[in-house]
């Protein structure tokens, strides 16, 4: 299940974009962002997977995101995602194996995708940081799975 936040007309921002290398818009997007947590969590799952200049646009295996986890102990913990591996274009629908077709919204797609923390300490913060490919990485909601 995921909570989309209402974006109000445009007032308020529902999406995390990163940033690109094809336009004037993306380059001006931020290259990290971070989400408070404050908790463990046996997986993290994405409303995700897509990207503006995605698959089948650019380099496939160029990196698009890393989700980066800051552990409460201090560790950090890198998961890197690629572009025709876990990300596609957003403006069609295009399947690539390590995400999974969410929905369409008219023409264009969300995917699903999780992310598997290495360890039961509680999780600071999530970072996604742009990977440094021309693509510009999306993310449009983040659901924690709770260890029990």
């Amino acid at each position: 299940p995921y909570f989309i936040t209402d974006p109000k007309g445009s007032s308020t921002p529902n999406l995390i974009m990163l940033h690109g290398a094809t336009t004037s818009l993306v380059k001006a997007k931020p290259k990290s962002v971070k989400l408070p947590c404050g908790r463990a969590a046996k997986a993290i799952h994405l409303l995700s997977g897509v990207s503006g200049w995605g698959f089948p646009i650019g380099d496939k295996g160029s990196h698009t995101m890393t989700v980066r986890l800051h552990f409460r102990n201090g560790e950090k913990e890198d998961h890197i995602l690629k572009n025709g591996i876990h990300f596609a274009d957003y403006i069609r629908g295009v399947d690539v194996p390590e995400s999974k077709l969410a929905f369409m919204l008219g023409p264009r797609q969300l995917r699903q995708l999780s992310i598997y923390p290495q360890q039961d300490s509680a999780i600071e913060t999530i970072e996604f940081i742009d990977g440094g490919d021309q693509s510009a990485p999306m993310v449009m909601a983040v659901t924690l799975e709770l260890n029990h």
